[in-house]
């Protein structure tokens, strides 16, 4: 809740704590933490303007100082952001295709017909929703 209050993503609060963020996901997921770790990341959240509150009959949360405003939605990413982001990924996913096809036992044309159908955009998107009833290669 507090990092919520903040807007801030798992990687932000790890910049400003100076811990990594597998340590933030683990912690927010309930797993175990070092102490100095869950120290660092309070500190880093009240210097932000946190306040945690204790129990008070209805739970403890937290609350922003006051004075503090919530951050606001980030403006929309413009359409070159999201194309540039789009690309990105994807060069991210042909070298991650590449590298899995390293040991197969299989031709060139072969490896590259299996690449493009693991990195097929649209076939990607359909699966994720589970529209996607065809299997991948």
């Amino acid at each position: 809740m507090a990092r919520a209050a903040l807007a801030w993503s798992t990687t932000q609060l790890a910049e400003k704590a100076d811990v990594g963020a597998n340590t933030v996901n683990r912690f927010e997921a309930g797993q175990d933490a070092r102490m100095s770790s869950v120290d660092k990341m309070r500190a880093a959240l009240e210097a932000a303007g946190v306040i945690f509150v204790a129990e008070n009959g209805e739970g403890p949360g937290v609350r922003l100082r006051k004075g503090m405003v919530a951050p606001t939605a980030a403006a929309p990413a413009s359409t070159e952001q999201v194309q540039a982001s789009a690309d990105h990924a994807r060069r991210k996913a042909v070298k991650a295709a590449d590298r899995a096809l390293v040991g197969v036992d299989a031709s060139g044309e072969e490896k590259a017909a299996r690449r493009d159908a693991l990195t097929d955009e649209p076939a990607l998107f359909a699966k994720a929703r589970g529209k996607g009833k065809a299997k991948l290669p």
